[in-house]
């Protein structure tokens, strides 16, 4: 195999995995003209004939490099102003109840030791009010639902599906079987003494070290994609039915003004609604985890998840050979080439590191996991005490209205919570990414400039 294919094969190899943005040593020479990843020319000799696998298996590892990237940006994409109108609905919605909130504290407070000063009109105000913030709300997470969904049916056309992105993968590994068998083969007939054949047999090695990198980071990424996609999507879901269920007992509530049979039904409703929007976060966590690790142990099925060991003890030994054979500027270019795999694990730790802040602000739908049963539990009081003050209390007017009138602090309390915890976390959210941004360290700027240095190593190997 020419000099400087070989060079660019091996030093090469870890940026096709991971792709640190320095790609300064695609350099020089010369070798045979660029033969196609699907079919193999025969050479004239085994040396030539390894050049051309060689060249094969590098351009099956650049597809599924690529394939992983585009698969991380597509499967779970999420709009940049999506967070900003979810937040704008969710916090119109809990003002519209809070100002109700305060409305009926107000009147509850009037009427506390005569609940004839109470106004009729207020309290069917106060309901009303009720009925659109949580039709508002009900209405941001539908839309949030709407839009996940899109993304998924757009994802599964452009194959990245869980079961099409599976497909592709095992595609390439068969492949890329394929060419290792031929290679093999073709290494077997060299002599035993030749030192080649073991440099040979050092760069089988670190291909496929290379390629279990490349499965195991696809198998991370299709995991947390569909563990994502099921959490956002129940909670989304739940979410929106206890809104759309409180927005029933606000109706109902009103019908009683005239039935006042009904408002044991309103209240039981209310109830509930209350106790879903206090479990909803947890439910969409835990079948999100659920969902991540189902599609571990499928994958596990399909494709070798172990993580391998790292081949720089292989590119040392290589080095060496390269240096006892006069070759010093491989040798520097391999060198290279260790300190390039230990780099590109830092990015993918720098990449998880960053995803993880970036989520947290696609979380403002979830409250933060702790947010959300934090504000369900504060209306659950409000429901309960109302339930009981129709039930037990229902003719003696004035422990009715010191029922509701605790129940609404309680309410307020988590209410006013809400209204303070969503823009801080939209702000600090935006606040983080724009700090990544500047200093280049976004995921998706990350992944880009990855793509560009994948394009540019591609061209090199078809040039030569």
């Amino acid at each position: 195999m020419p000099t400087s294919l070989r060079a660019l094969a091996f030093v090469g190899i870890p940026v096709v995995v991971l792709l640190w943005p320095q790609i300064g040593w695609c350099q020089g020479g010369s070798q045979p003209e660029a033969t196609s990843t699907s079919a193999l020319v025969e050479p004239i000799s085994p040396i030539e004939n390894i050049s051309s696998i060689d060249k094969s298996l590098l351009l099956e590892l650049i597809k599924l490099a690529r394939f992983n990237i585009r698969f991380h940006q597509q499967a779970n994409r999420h709009q940049k102003w999506r967070t900003l109108t979810y937040a704008a609905g969710r916090e119109a919605g809990t003002a519209v109840s809070f100002a109700a909130s305060l409305v009926d504290l107000k009147q509850r407070v009037r009427g506390l030791d005569d609940p004839s000063l109470i106004s009729r009109n207020a309290l069917k105000n106060v309901v009303t009010a009720t009925l659109v913030g949580s039709a508002i709300s009900g209405s941001a997470s539908s839309l949030e639902l709407a839009q996940n969904t899109w993304v998924m049916l757009q994802a599964g056309k452009n194959g990245y599906s869980p079961k099409a992105s599976t497909a592709f993968v095992k595609n390439i590994l068969a492949i890329t079987d394929h060419l290792f068998e031929q290679r093999e083969l073709l290494v077997s007939t060299l002599p035993q003494d030749l030192q080649q054949r073991h440099i040979y047999e050092l760069e089988s090695d670190l291909l496929h070290h290379i390629r279990q990198q490349l499965i195991i980071e696809f198998c991370s990424w299709s995991c947390h994609s569909r563990g994502q996609a099921w959490r956002e999507n129940t909670f989304y879901s739940l979410d929106a039915l206890q809104n759309f269920t409180r927005m029933s007992a606000a109706i109902i509530g009103l019908k009683g003004f005239g039935q006042p049979s009904l408002g044991g039904a309103a209240a039981v409703t209310t109830v509930v609604a209350n106790s879903v929007a206090t479990v909803s976060p947890l439910i969409g966590g835990v079948v999100g985890l659920s969902m991540r690790k189902y599609q571990q142990r499928k994958l596990a099925r399909e494709f070798v998840v172990e993580r391998p060991i790292l081949a720089t003890k292989a590119l040392a030994e290589l080095k060496v050979k390269l240096v006892e054979r006069e070759n010093e500027g491989d040798a520097k270019l391999l060198e290279e080439a260790v300190s390039l795999g230990d780099k590109s694990q830092r990015l993918d730790l720098a990449i998880d590191r960053e995803n993880k802040d970036i989520e947290r602000l696609r979380q403002v739908a979830q409250q933060q996991i702790v947010a959300g049963p934090i504000i369900g539990l504060t209306s659950i009081p409000g429901a309960v005490l109302g339930t009981i003050a129709f039930y037990d209390y229902r003719f003696d007017r004035v422990t009715t209205n010191k029922l509701l009138f605790a129940g609404r602090l309680s309410a307020l309390a988590g209410q006013s919570f809400a209204l303070v915890q969503t823009p801080y976390t939209v702000v600090s959210g935006l606040i983080k990414n724009d700090k990544l941004r500047k200093a280049g360290k976004l995921p998706e700027q990350m992944l880009e400039e990855r793509l560009k240095n994948l394009d540019h190593l591609e061209e090199q190997i078809l040039a030569k």
